[in-house]
């Protein structure tokens, strides 16, 4: 295995190092029209450059947060196919992660099956060995990781020493960790999750909210000093003709 993958321990709180050793699963792929998955693929190959772009010179992994101002905006969504381009477009480990323990979207969306997650990374404080709670995705260099089956609080696990120093071992084992999260205006720990990562992707679904409300969220974020790499307007309509699309694309 490359030292590429090789995590070092630098604290006895850190979790153990990960060697990336998974076996292969079948995971049910969705089968889009041709012109769907030509759309799909532009889309989200794009964010997956911009976001990339943003940390050209970067030494270490990078941890983007994918967020929503409230429920229904679509970050589960974004953040699934963001991770999957990241991992096929930067030709290294990409992780996504389930941070929502309210609403385990991103661990039905690729069929994560029940076990231990991030919750279950401590027990009494102790880490415990996180290579074996990681699962593959559907592409290469992709690797999941689901919220767990512990029940914590939120809140004071993404303000702990611990949580700190996971993100550390994940910055140097995975090149991205795309972290799906809980609706920012909803529960507290979205904020404090933007705190903690180094850059924050906003999801905007199409006329689903005011501007007031999107705005709120912002000066939240910024506050922080969370640096907001973007938006993404999701479910957006088109204006012409969807007959015109088809000869276009």
């Amino acid at each position: 295995m490359s030292k590429i993958f090789d995590a070092l321990r630098k604290a006895e709180q850190e979790p153990h190092p990960l060697e990336l050793a998974v076996e292969p699963r079948l995971v049910e792929k969705v089968e889009r029209p041709r012109r769907d998955q030509r759309i799909f693929e532009r889309e989200f190959g794009a964010l997956s450059s911009a976001v990339q772009s943003c940390f050209q010179q970067a030494r270490t992994g990078k941890i983007v947060l994918v967020a929503g101002c409230v429920e229904r905006e679509g970050a589960t969504y974004v953040s699934g196919n963001l991770g999957r381009m990241l991992a096929v477009g930067a030709g290294a480990p990409v992780l996504c992660l389930d941070a929502d323990f309210h609403d385990l979207g991103l661990s039905r969306a690729f069929q994560m099956p029940a076990g231990p997650g991030l919750a279950d990374v401590y027990d009494n404080g102790r880490p415990r060995d996180l290579t074996g709670m990681l699962c593959p995705g559907d592409v290469d260099n992709l690797y999941l990781l689901s919220a767990g089956e512990r029940r914590i609080s939120p809140v004071a696990f993404f303000d702990s020493p611990e949580f700190e120093a996971l993100l550390g071992s994940l910055r140097r084992t995975f090149r991205f960790v795309v972290v799906d999260c809980p609706p920012l205006l909803k529960y507290p720990e979205g904020m404090r999750l933007a705190a903690r990562v180094d850059g924050v992707v906003l999801v905007v679904r199409y006329k689903h909210l005011k501007r007031e409300v999107i705005r709120k969220a912002l000066q939240m974020i910024e506050a922080l000093n969370a640096p907001v790499l973007g938006a993404v307007l999701n479910r957006r309509k088109f204006a012409i003709p969807d007959l015109l699309y088809k000869l276009i694309s």
